[in-house]
This record gives C-alpha cells, sequence and structure tokens, in this order.
C-alpha cells in the first residue's frame, strides 16, 4: 500500500491506526531537519537509495525505514510498494492525490500545510509539502516529500522546529539518491 501513516514514534496521533488516504494506491488500481547545517555528516545507505545525516545522530532501522533523529529533529526515508508502476507521464493524476494525501496529514496532525512544491529530487519529478502543527507547546515542522519510481513510492521526512535550522531537512532533499 502507498501512503500510509508513519509509525507512532514520528508522529504523534490520538489513534495509531489512522492511515493518510489511499488515493494514489486506488488510482494505480483503477488504472521527508534542525541541526544540520555545518555538522559534519555520514552516508546513508538504505535499499535502493543514499542520504546524508549529522554524523551525531543515532541511527535506526526497521523494516521499510531508516531515520536518524537528536531530540525532535528528524530525517528518514520510508518505502512503499505501489500496485502499478508509475511513469513521468501519470505526473497529472498523481499531482491531486499526493495534495490531498498531504492535506490529510496535515488534518491529522491538527495541522495545515503551509507550503506545496513541485521539486526535482534525484533527478525526478517530486512533491514536497511543509506541515505546520503544534507538539508540547512546540511550533513544529515536517517536510514530506514523495518520490515515486517504477513500482515504489520514497517518503522522505524530516522535522524540525519552526524558525529553526532547517540544514538537516535541507541536505535530506538536495542528497537523497536512488540506486
Amino acid at each position: 500500500m502507498s501512503f500510509r501513516w508513519l509509525a507512532n514514534g514520528l508522529v504523534p496521533c490520538t489513534n495509531p491506526r489512522k492511515r493518510a488516504v489511499l488515493g494514489l494506491v486506488v488510482l494505480f488500481a483503477a488504472g521527508c531537519g534542525g541541526g544540520g547545517s555545518g555538522q559534519a555528516e555520514r552516508l546513508v545507505r538504505g535499499s535502493g537509495y543514499t542520504f546524508s545525516a549529522p554524523v551525531g545522530w543515532p541511527l535506526v532501522r526497521s523494516g521499510r525505514e531508516v531515520k536518524a533523529s537528536k531530540g525532535l529533529p528528524l530525517v528518514s526515508v520510508t518505502r512503499y510498494p505501489l500496485l502499478r508502476a508509475y511513469r513521468p507521464e501519470l505526473w497529472g493524476h498523481v499531482l491531486p492525490e499526493l495534495d490531498r494525501t498531504a492535506a490529510g496529514l496535515a488534518a491529522q496532525q491538527q495541522g495545515t500545510v503551509g507550503a506545496s512544491r513541485t521539486v526535482t529530487i534525484s533527478g525526478r519529478r517530486a512533491r514536497s509539502y511543509d506541515i505546520d502543527y503544534s507538539r508540547h507547546g512546540k511550533q513544529l515542522v515536517e517536510r514530506l516529500a514523495f518520490v515515486l519510481r517504477g513500482k515504489t513510492e520514497y517518503l522522505l521526512l524530516c522535522r524540525y522546529v519552526s524558525g529553526g535550522d532547517t540544514g538537516a531537512c535541507d541536505r535530506l532533499l538536495a542528497t537523497f539518491r536512488l540506486a
């Protein structure tokens, strides 16, 4: 399945079984800072991809996910299988689904989509969203980016304090490479 809601450890929610809108799955069935700038980096290898993360952040691997975090700041990549292979000519159909999914994720966080943009990640057109929300009295931003290749969706996620250092997040998006 695509666009699964992230595990409890990443995103607070009152119901851990909540899932994001599965719009892209339906479409195919029918037819990701803080504290990163200036810090030493290490190359992190996942299944079919690499990215850079701050050296001092502990790395955790579980199933389809690789994440590095230090307190609230976090960078992660999670792989999800797609039912049908994505092709660039489907972008116009995928874009509204990605937008709806981001809005659904923001609603689950009781936040808002602060920014959305089409970007290039690893030489591919991708969609990035900033979700603004509050947690334990802190204003936070989660930046999500969806990279699609063949029958795999890569969800890049980073989290940082609003108005804080976005270096680790910026580096995740700039250094993510498909193998």
